[in-house]
């Protein structure tokens, strides 16, 4: 039996009866489908032409979503045809302004097929513009580094620049009195002299003159230092004759390797000071530092007080 023999033997089956019906009801089925109102969202791209000497208080949506209703052949017409309709919303004639659904629907309206209707989106646009501005603002960091046991900082941080512009709505970066840096990684032990980024802001209108900043921190290891020091008098009643216990005491600091020979006694002076003391019924004053040298840190004193005896 040829080809053609078989194919007009198959047509007369059961079968064959079969899969035309279920075809013919298929296309029959797609056409009334398509013949139907169909509802669908699109998203639709806004842009704004602002003038030139005004910018966004703040960030308007960039897209909205309205509903498109039209029937399947309306819908796939669109489709086929690529027709995304997108937005230019001219913001020339006041600063402040709500563009309702209704005319958000009508601008989409305007770039579609006309058998399919365009619902309103659910919200409103709320445009509100400010003069933009400019300002030069410090920079500083955003937190004390931390460094890793037995090292510090040998110098202050430096930043560069220390200083930078901000660019955004006039009435919002007149408040701006300054501005950070991220933060450094913890465990610092080697020198720094390294790149780090603003801070970002909330707000996307604003801008920074510079976005990476060059942070150097000069690094070193420290030790502890002890100094012995005579402890001073001041403001002693002249009616008495004031002898303190002891004589001396010990000035424990943490010092920079690279100062450690440098720092003497002499950068110090502890005083106890007998203004506030009532000698009457306290027979101890606290010491103090009025001087101490500017390479120290973490400065502790034994004793932190003496005792003081009255000979009248």
């Amino acid at each position: 039996m040829s080809h053609k023999d078989r194919i007009r033997a198959f047509l007369k089956t059961d079968r064959a009866i079969l899969m035309g019906c279920i075809g013919i009801a298929l296309i029959v089925w797609i056409f009334m489908k398509m013949a139907q109102n169909h509802v669908t969202d699109v998203t639709v791209d806004v842009t704004y032409e602002l003038p030139g000497n005004k910018i966004f208080a703040e960030t308007p949506p960039s897209s909205i979503k309205p509903e498109i209703k039209g029937t399947g052949w309306a819908l796939f017409a669109r489709y086929i045809r690529n027709l995304t309709p997108d937005i230019s919303l001219n913001l020339a004639d006041r600063p402040s302004q709500t563009i309702s659904p209704a005319q958000l629907a009508a601008h989409v309206r305007q770039q579609l097929p006309y058998q399919v209707e365009v619902r309103p989106p659910s919200q409103s646009i709320n445009v509100r513009l400010d003069d933009k501005a400019g300002k030069r603002i410090p920079l500083l960091l955003s937190k004390t580094p931390k460094f890793a046991p037995q090292f510090q900082a040998s110098a202050p941080p430096t930043l560069s620049p220390d200083s930078i512009t901000i660019y955004g709505p006039a009435s919002l970066i007149a408040s701006v009195e300054h501005w950070t840096v991220e933060p450094l990684s913890d465990g610092i032990k080697t020198d720094i002299n390294q790149l780090v980024a603003l801070r970002p802001h909330s707000n996307q209108q604003v801008s920074f003159s510079s976005t990476k900043i060059t942070c150097t921190i000069p690094v070193e290891k420290f030790t502890e230092k002890t100094l012995s020091l005579p402890v001073s008098i001041i403001n002693a009643p002249d009616s008495l004759l004031l002898t303190i216990y002891p004589a001396k005491i010990n000035v424990t600091c943490r010092v920079g390797l690279s100062d450690y020979n440098t720092v003497t006694a002499s950068q110090f002076k502890a005083i106890v000071d007998f203004t506030k003391v009532d000698v009457e019924n306290y027979n101890y004053v606290p010491v103090s530092l009025s001087e101490q040298s500017e390479q120290v840190s973490h400065v502790r004193l034994s004793p932190e007080s003496v005792e003081f005896i009255i000979s009248r």
